[in-house]
């Protein structure tokens, strides 16, 4: 199932007490866009299997696209499913890309997100705001 966390265009927001989590099978994999929520506000990622958001919104320039795949669906894609979205491929083969990467994109993200986590992370960011 796939889940749009915040739809900013109409301004609806799925939180915790607002959806009907309790009526899906433990077992149904949940895909979360986190593109406006990633890095600014607590994220219950039991609920997820994956989350994938666009780092412009929140975390780094345009261009890199954050993926985060919990290690059980790691194996598990179908025979027709594109190189570029087999995860597993990824997971085995570090350093081996089947395209270029946005290098500077992936590095300016990361020295951003290092240094929300080394200034105190979505909670201090949180206390700023109120």
């Amino acid at each position: 199932m796939h889940v749009c966390v915040n739809e900013t265009v109409h301004g609806f927001k799925i939180g915790e007490d607002n959806f009907p989590w309790h009526m899906f099978p433990e077992d149904l994999v949940v895909v979360g866009d986190m593109s406006s929520c990633i890095g600014t506000e607590k994220i219950n990622w039991n609920r997820y299997q994956v989350v994938y958001a666009g780092a412009q919104k929140n975390l780094g320039p345009v261009g890199c696209t954050i993926i985060i795949v919990k290690n059980n669906l790691l194996g598990k894609a179908e025979k027709d499913v594109p190189v570029m979205c087999d995860w597993k491929l990824f997971e085995d083969s570090p350093g081996q890309y089947y395209n270029t990467p946005p290098c500077w994109c992936i590095y300016v993200t990361g020295l951003n997100c290092s240094y929300l986590n080394q200034t105190g992370g979505v909670e201090h960011y949180s206390e700023l705001a109120d």
